[in-house]
């Protein structure tokens, strides 16, 4: 009698899980080829501006102390009680992923010294930064950020040129944005008009018609109200004087300097009386801005901002220094490049391609490949591939100037065909000569 067939155990079955694919976690992203053209551009952009403007590059780590962000932010903070993705360490610290790179540049600062040594610090960064918040609307919890920072000068000059820098980074990528500007004073001035807020509000009636948000905030952060967008709260505020007529006379004088500036050098400006944060926090003072995609109205989502945030700097230890910088959502950024349908130069032109029609001719292609690779050629290749009207598609794709053809009948003959791809004109090459041949046509050496 023949044995039963022993059934092979359903794992899936036995431990729960379903035979599904694993998704990502939410609010992530995946950047796969098709998109990461764009994040070569965007990075290639950011990276020729921050050497233009003598900018020097950092790398933060991706994860911090809790500590750092309660006693930058402060621990009662909604950014800190809600938005950071924290956990504990296997030795009971607590720690959280980087919500943003300026705080983790202000603490590698003092903690190496840095400041110290350079009298002005101009820093380049750029990472990824994490925010656990409900990741609607197209909003990501994993970002990545382009950021740049000056230490050590409190000038208009200085907040005006990192305005432009950003400026010229979206008008170079064809990205049409406005500037929204403010002043948020400084400690003075934040303390005089909170009180103007506090006696408004003292009104019978006024807080009552605050969103439900809006009156659980204003409790801790009367200036959360200035920034909400909802109807009933711009009605409520619509008698509310501007923060900007409050400002102490030195403070107002410096923001009409970095004005003035900004009409010299012709870059666009609206001011915001009501921005007072860029992307949740409220450590500025003095000029804050925002890049703001133009024709979008007020519901807009910035594609990044900053200002001066020398107040953290204080919080960590280091009290006689000035810092302003700005940070950038490439996400955001790459967004609205492929929704215009903006065409990107072809990061890959080559000058050579290289294509084959048999396993053997393979072989000796890639031979050849390298030494042309070698002699300092740019040159491409799609050998996965043997149909030879697919593999000189690829050809045009990447703009090769060339392509090396190489069959049966030209390795018998050691020959190799030169096609001119604008032209289509095929010649016969002896393959021994096709480095000289191509060397006198690109003249690469």
């Amino acid at each position: 009698m023949p044995r039963p067939k022993k059934k092979t155990p359903d794992l899936a079955k036995r431990s729960g899980r379903e035979n599904t694919p694993i998704a990502k976690i939410k609010g992530m992203k995946d950047v796969l080829p098709e998109e990461y053209k764009y994040w070569q551009l965007v990075n290639r952009k950011a990276q020729e501006l921050a050497k233009l403007y003598n900018f020097k590059r950092v790398d933060l780590p991706s994860l911090e102390s809790v500590g750092l962000y309660e006693r930058a932010l402060g621990k009662t903070s909604d950014f800190v009680t809600q938005e950071l993705f924290t956990c504990l360490s296997h030795d009971g610290e607590k720690i959280a992923l980087r919500p943003d790179g300026a705080i983790s540049l202000m603490r590698a600062g003092i903690e190496h010294n840095y400041f110290n040594l350079e009298r002005i610090f101009k820093a380049f960064w750029q990472g990824q930064v994490f925010r656990y918040d409900k990741s609607q609307g197209g909003r990501l919890r994993q970002s990545n950020q382009f950021r740049l920072d000056i230490v050590g000068e409190f000038k208009p000059s200085t907040d005006a040129q990192l305005i432009l820098i950003g400026y010229n980074f979206f008008k170079e990528l064809q990205v049409d944005v406005e500037i929204q500007i403010n002043s948020v004073g400084n400690q003075e001035c934040r303390n005089n008009y909170t009180k103007i807020i506090n006696e408004y509000f003292k009104e019978r009636g006024r807080k009552s018609k605050l969103c439900a948000e809006c009156r659980k905030k204003i409790l801790k952060n009367p200036w959360s109200v200035l920034e909400c967008d909802e109807d009933v709260c711009q009605e409520v505020m619509s008698d509310l004087p501007p923060f900007i007529d409050h400002l102490t006379e030195d403070c107002r004088k410096r923001f009409e300097t970095v004005l003035e500036y900004l009409d010299g050098m012709g870059v666009p400006y609206s001011l915001n009386t009501k921005l007072v944060s860029v992307a949740g926090f409220d450590y500025f003072n003095h000029t804050i801005f925002e890049y703001v995609p133009v024709s979008e109205g007020n519901k807009a989502q910035a594609l990044g901002g900053g200002g001066n945030y020398s107040a953290v700097l204080e919080s960590l230890g280091a009290k006689t220094l000035s810092v302003c910088g700005f940070g950038i959502d490439l996400e955001k950024t790459i967004s609205r490049i492929r929704s215009k349908n903006i065409v990107l130069a072809c990061d890959e032109e080559a000058d050579i391609f290289m294509a084959q029609l048999s396993e053997n001719a393979k072989m000796k292609c890639m031979l050849l490949f390298e030494e042309l690779r070698r002699a300092g050629f740019r040159v491409r290749e799609f050998f996965i591939q043997d149909s030879l009207k697919l593999q000189l598609e690829e050809a045009e794709r990447v703009k090769a100037k060339y392509a090396l053809i190489l069959g049966q009948k030209e390795l018998i003959d050691e020959t190799i065909l030169l096609r001119d791809m604008e032209s289509g004109v095929q010649e016969t090459i002896d393959v021994r000569k096709i480095l000289h041949e191509l060397d006198k046509r690109l003249n690469i050496s």
